[in-house]
């Protein structure tokens, strides 16, 4: 009968469980072709020590030729693996060495293979068997909650850039989206809808999109790609070139995100002589952070010289004359009374 020693220490934020398993007469134990399954069969005595991890051997082949080792935890783990075999004369050698990775519970994991013609000879050499016969295995397993340990070698994240290769190659395409000034851009129905409550509208009912597979949209072709490259990619490279296009592109396709980062770059770009044009285009596309900046922007002592610009001029809209007057006049005067 094989038996096991469960011993465990740490070391920092490492837990090191060991188990050595002996398997007494082993050749034995393959030539009786009657096993197929060898699993430790002594529980530790200690049961403070984590007793986690089951072991268990398959035998494979019609002579026991392949034998393959499997590892099972009840949790899921971050962990590294070391599998070394107990030599004679106290030697030992590490034959299995996993880097770190996350472990499903309740799961056999495969940790290594060993042939039996390695094991030993039938010339009297022993090979891997310790002078009584037996076959002696040392399992590591170092548990870590210290998840940063293999991030050296991970690539950056590259969904992004993978969908935008996407979007330029067409691949698999299921739609066409046409420009104002006729651009076609090869597109995924998927993809759309999954960002745009407006394109999945589409595509959900039975429209002449859903029949002809060409959406036709008002947009130009600078500006259309730009929205295609945010839907695929969640950038906009450009939104400092046009955020006027693309804010009233973003307010239409109901792109939330992309409608704040134009609110932000046109805030940016706030002058005395574009306040009102920036204020009527906030209002115009409902963008209410931008809004509220433009207006704190006029009334921060800018209030005169904005009366004196082309846009002031220019200005039709009664609702917002009177917006600009409550915001700015009323509390200037609430100001004075205090």
């Amino acid at each position: 009968m094989s038996t096991a020693n469960y011993t465990t220490r740490t070391e920092g934020q490492t837990v090191v469980n060991t188990i050595i398993w002996s398997i007494p007469k082993f050749i034995l134990l393959l030539d009786g072709k009657t096993s197929r399954e060898l699993r430790v069969s002594e529980s530790p005595k200690d049961q403070t020590i984590d007793t986690r991890f089951q072991l268990k051997m398959q035998f494979l082949g019609r002579c026991n030729d392949i034998i393959e080792i499997y590892y099972l935890s009840p949790v899921p783990v971050f962990l590294k693996s070391i599998l070394t075999i107990c030599l004679k004369r106290f030697e030992e050698r590490s034959i299995i060495i996993k880097e770190y990775h996350t472990i499903q519970a309740n799961k056999w994991q495969f940790l290594a293979t060993l042939y039996k013609r390695d094991i030993a000879s039938y010339d009297g050499h022993d090979i891997f068997l310790l002078s009584d016969g037996s076959l002696r295995l040392k399992f590591q397993f170092m548990v870590t909650n210290d998840v940063k340990i293999d991030r050296a070698n991970i690539p950056e994240a590259q969904l992004s850039n993978d969908f935008e290769n996407l979007l330029n190659d067409g691949l698999f395409s299921d739609v066409v989206i046409t420009s104002a000034d006729g651009c076609e851009f090869k597109v995924h129905k998927a993809v759309l809808a999954s960002r745009s409550m407006v394109l999945k509208a589409h595509f959900e009912h039975n429209t002449t999109e859903c029949h002809t597979n060409i959406v036709q949209s008002l947009l130009e072709s600078d500006v259309l790609k730009e929205v295609l490259t945010f839907i695929y990619t969640d950038k906009a490279p450009r939104v400092d070139e046009i955020p006027e296009k693309l804010l009233a592109a973003a307010d239409y396709y109901q792109l939330n995100r992309l409608k704040s980062l134009c609110e932000e770059a046109l805030h940016k770009k706030l002058t005395v002589d574009n306040a009102i044009d920036t204020l009527q285009l906030a209002d115009l596309h409902s963008a209410k952070a931008l809004k509220e900046l433009a207006l704190e922007f006029i009334k921060d002592g800018q209030a005169k010289l904005i009366t004196k610009t082309k846009g002031w001029a220019e200005v039709k809209s009664v609702d917002l004359i009177k917006t600009i007057y409550e915001h700015v006049i009323t509390d200037d005067m609430d100001a004075d009374i205090k």
